[in-house]
């Protein structure tokens, strides 16, 4: 069965939702509001995974007649796409959060003696050693626990998502060998041995920066792709299964149920919204509201700007919270209050941002990785002259 070369707008509204819900997230506990799931920002990062096993499979299956798996010249391809799709703005604001380091980390203080429970090591902010710059710069610093959490930006999931980068062209060879299900759980397997013979290793990590603590819940969003693009419901449980593998994967003991079960949430929820249905029928009916919930231009656009407004929203709320606690009464305010005050100002600041960074930095970026490729194609083209 041949995949439907069709660009789903719906993704684009996850992706916006997924930025929000991680901004949002940042607000809530850094104003002491708790809300259930919202108050919890690594949730939002886990849609954004999901959403990158399921956009790297289906791209990567529909390319396969243009870009065969076991060609070296598509493994670069891949790799050059998804670099300067990630690093020209990841640099802009890492050279900013290291410059300005110490800065960050005493706002990140001021929020920290309003409210301990959030008090974290400021110190790390401020970590301009050749180290510290070099393994971020190099996108190794998610396999070192003392470097994988250690600037103001929420990068250990681009770490993160760089390495999955890396490995996901071999996972793709590997199911061209044992089949789409053999393959990813053999994966998962792996990546559960390595948690068992390497405990101290996983536990080290502040953050799951690691690829082998996360790669299950990539694995989860690549079976999505495969159970629409075969229109079959046996892999949507097969990305549950996956996703229930954080039981065993993650690096805390004490994984919450509701973390969990927002997983598997995400998947269904995906696996909803992203399923093709015919038109007219009474299931496009009922989805027809969420569906123009993610597709309206207000969620196409929060979609577009999502990796903008994602990696700089930290360099946003650190600082906006911080002078309000300093030079306002805001701390005492109502945690509600808080929270929908600190979200009024620092969302149009961010989107607006978000939106030069977007427009500036990101497309121009994606843009000089095209004219890479081309020219590389260009090169390996030319015909060999012999005098």
């Amino acid at each position: 069965m041949q995949p439907a070369k069709k660009w789903s707008q719906e993704l684009e509204g996850l992706r916006g939702l997924a930025s929000l819900w991680v901004v949002l997230g940042h607000i809530c506990v850094l104003t002491s509001f708790h809300f259930p799931i919202l108050s919890d920002p690594a949730i939002g990062v886990d849609l954004f995974i999901l959403l990158s096993g399921y956009l790297m499979a289906k791209n990567y299956v529909e390319r396969k007649e243009k870009e065969p798996w076991t060609s070296s010249a598509t493994f670069k391809k891949f790799w050059l796409r998804r670099f300067f799709r990630i690093a020209p703005l990841y640099y802009v604001l890492l050279i900013l959060a290291i410059v300005f380091g110490s800065y960050f980390g005493e706002a990140r203080d001021v929020i920290g003696h309003f409210y301990s429970e959030t008090q974290t090591n400021s110190s790390r902010y401020s970590d301009s050693s050749f180290l510290n710059v070099f393994t971020h710069v190099t996108f190794i610093f998610g396999f070192l626990p003392s470097y994988s959490f250690n600037t103001v930006l929420p990068d250990w999931s681009i770490g993160l998502e760089m390495q999955f980068y890396f490995l996901f062209p071999f996972i793709m060879l590997a199911v061209m060998k044992l089949g789409f299900v053999r393959a990813c759980f053999a994966v998962i397997v792996l990546c559960a041995l390595a948690k068992y013979l390497t405990p101290n290793y996983f536990a080290a990590f502040p953050m799951p920066s690691m690829i082998l603590i996360k790669l299950h819940l990539f694995i989860a969003g690549m079976f999505i792709a495969e159970a629409i693009r075969r229109m079959s419901m046996w892999y949507v449980f097969f990305a549950v299964i996956a996703a229930l593998a954080s039981i065993g994967i993650y690096m805390q003991n004490d994984v919450r149920a509701s973390h969990i079960l927002a997983q598997v949430g995400m998947i269904l929820m995906m696996a909803t919204i992203l399923w093709p249905r015919k038109a007219g029928s009474n299931t496009e009916n009922t989805l027809r509201f969420p569906r123009w919930l993610l597709t309206n231009k207000l969620s196409v656009y929060m979609g577009d700007v999502s990796y903008s407004v994602y990696l700089l929203h930290l360099l946003i709320v650190i600082p906006v919270v911080a002078f309000l606690l300093s030079n306002t009464n805001f701390a005492e305010f109502s945690a509600v209050t808080r929270f929908i005050f600190a979200s009024a100002i620092i969302l149009p600041i961010t989107y607006g941002i978000a939106t030069l960074l977007y427009k500036y930095i990101e497309k121009p970026g994606i843009k000089l990785g095209k004219n890479v490729i081309a020219r590389s194609e260009t090169k390996n083209n030319r015909p060999v002259v012999i005098d």
